[in-house]
């Protein structure tokens, strides 16, 4: 019983980095080219004084769902980045590739949102911490 549940947890912390991963390294080079992707910005109807929130959104979630701290709800705010991104930014008639990068967020959704249902794990600093919705 205690190797499957070592099993688990190592498996609930790996997803839970590879999701994080993919939210903070995406916010973070957003941060990090911040002048040249005001047009990108600008092209999904989004004004430019959103960006800032955009790169918050997206690191601040990615780091709090990596820690474990705050999990669920970071997961859900996730999740609806992912969605609301999806249709404002990649679904477009006609476009093969941004049908894909749709299906990509609709698929990270689901993972999100399964982070938001069943928590982070025992393997998290919320946990040390004594933070709820961990």
């Amino acid at each position: 019983m205690i190797q499957n549940q070592a099993l688990q947890n190592l498996t609930m912390l790996v997803g839970r980095v590879m999701l994080a991963a993919m939210m903070f390294w995406t916010g973070y080079g957003r941060l990090m080219s911040y002048a040249s992707i005001h047009n990108y910005v600008n092209d999904w109807g989004v004004p430019h004084a959103f960006k800032p929130f955009i790169i918050l959104w997206e690191v601040g979630a990615g780091l709090l769902i990596l820690t474990g701290i705050y999990t669920k709800p970071a997961a859900l705010a996730a999740a609806l980045f992912c969605i609301v991104s999806g249709f404002v930014v990649h679904l477009h008639d006609g476009d093969e590739l941004q049908l894909i990068d749709f299906m990509k967020n609709m698929a990270l959704t689901g993972g999100f949102l399964y982070v938001a249902v069943a928590g982070a794990g025992e393997w998290r600093f919320g946990k040390r911490f004594n933070f709820k919705w961990s």
